[in-house]
């Protein structure tokens, strides 16, 4: 009998078997092996066969982790080729442009930077200004509408911007709220019907009232008048109103009348008229005068000059017949006495139905700012 050689089928029996199989599961990459196991029914014995593996082949080359495209042309992302699919022959192409990898992924590219990032570098401390620059001055003037000018170091630049005024300068914007002027005193709120006034001591504007400002009437009834009877060589005082102090300078105009009896000493005739003084019943300023006549009637009308003073006159602007914002004293106080016109005589005043009107008039060219 021949003996047998490796690898021959021998024959060693038979016997009942019941078999089983598994599958094995595979990585996807490794070539697909085979197991199995065989159980013996009679004699409790079992059979296992090992994997079958075959012997190792040649080491293959270590695939790319992309697909590296060495095209010396290329210098510019703009230059990447616009022909690449979503196919595997295309995915995974790359392209090294400068320091970055430029990878395609099917459907767009993946920009990656070669190499490890360094450290930080210095950050520079940057001066910013501006100025408005005006036109038409040799030696200054832009050519430019805006032009930049840079000095300093590199971590420590400055940069000013100049801006030609005629070239950058808007429309004027409207105006703002008043009452937020920089020139505008707004301590104190304005009311109704109120206007604005200047305050030359304080060079800003306040809120003022018109009605502060307008002619204010006063009358002298002639319960304030005093009887006479009497010889006089000089003027009498009958009656005195002190008028309030007011807001603002201003100018008084009087206006009455007065009635006195006289008893003739000598041939000449008596008259009697009357005189208003402004501030002193002696030596005021002279603001009205009635001149006696035979009716025994004295009428007061305005009048500022004196025989000894025929140039006094009234205006705006000069200080006669004027009473200061909030007077003190007897500054603002209306003084009338009777004044003899004629001859030396005995005379006798009665008030009854005397009486004098003072109109204040305000002078515009003194008003006084509020709370002076």
């Amino acid at each position: 009998m021949t003996s047998p050689n490796p690898g021959d089928s021998v024959y060693l029996g038979s016997m009942m078997a019941q078999l089983y199989f598994w599958g094995i599961v595979g990585d996807g990459t490794t070539p697909p092996m085979v197991g199995g196991s065989f159980e013996l029914v009679d004699s409790d014995g079992n059979v296992t066969l090992d994997a079958l593996v075959g012997p190792q082949g040649v080491p293959g080359e270590p695939a790319d982790i992309v697909k590296m495209q060495y095209e010396e042309n290329l210098t510019d992302p703009d230059q990447l080729p616009e022909n690449l699919e979503n196919i595997e022959l295309d995915i995974g192409k790359a392209y090294w442009i400068g320091n970055n990898v430029y990878l395609w992924s099917g459907t767009n590219w993946f920009v990656k930077q070669m190499g490890t990032a360094g450290p930080p570098g210095p950050v520079p401390h940057i001066t910013w200004s501006a100025e408005l620059v005006p036109s038409g001055i040799p030696g200054t003037s832009l050519t430019v509408p805006i032009d930049v000018v840079q000095s300093g170091t590199a971590l420590n630049p400055g940069v000013l911007i100049q801006f030609d005024q005629d070239s950058v300068t808007g429309p004027p914007g409207p105006s703002g709220p008043i009452r937020d002027a920089y020139d505008y005193d707004n301590s104190v709120a304005p009311t109704d019907g109120q206007c604005i006034s200047w305050n030359a001591t304080d060079q800003k504007w306040y809120p003022s009232s018109l009605d502060l400002l307008a002619v204010s009437v006063y009358s002298v009834p002639e319960a304030n008048f005093g009887a006479y009877t009497g010889i006089a060589t000089g003027p009498v005082n009958i009656a005195s109103f002190a008028v309030p102090p007011q807001p603002f300078a201003w100018k008084p105009l009087v206006f009455g009348h007065v009635y006195v009896i006289g008893v003739e000493i000598s041939d000449t005739p008596l008259i009697v008229g009357a005189e208003v003084l402004l501030g002193d019943p002696n030596s005021g300023q002279r603001i009205g005068r009635g001149f006696g006549n035979i009716s025994n009637y004295a009428n007061i009308i305005p009048h500022f000059s004196t025989p000894g003073a025929t140039t006094t006159a009234v205006t705006p602007g000069n200080g006669t017949a004027y009473v200061p914002a909030y007077h003190t004293g007897s500054q603002g106080t209306v003084y009338v006495s009777l004044y003899n016109d004629g001859a030396l005589g005995a005379f006798q005043f009665n008030p009854q139905n005397a009486q004098l009107l003072i109109q204040v008039v305000p002078v515009s060219n003194f008003i006084a700012p509020a709370g002076s």
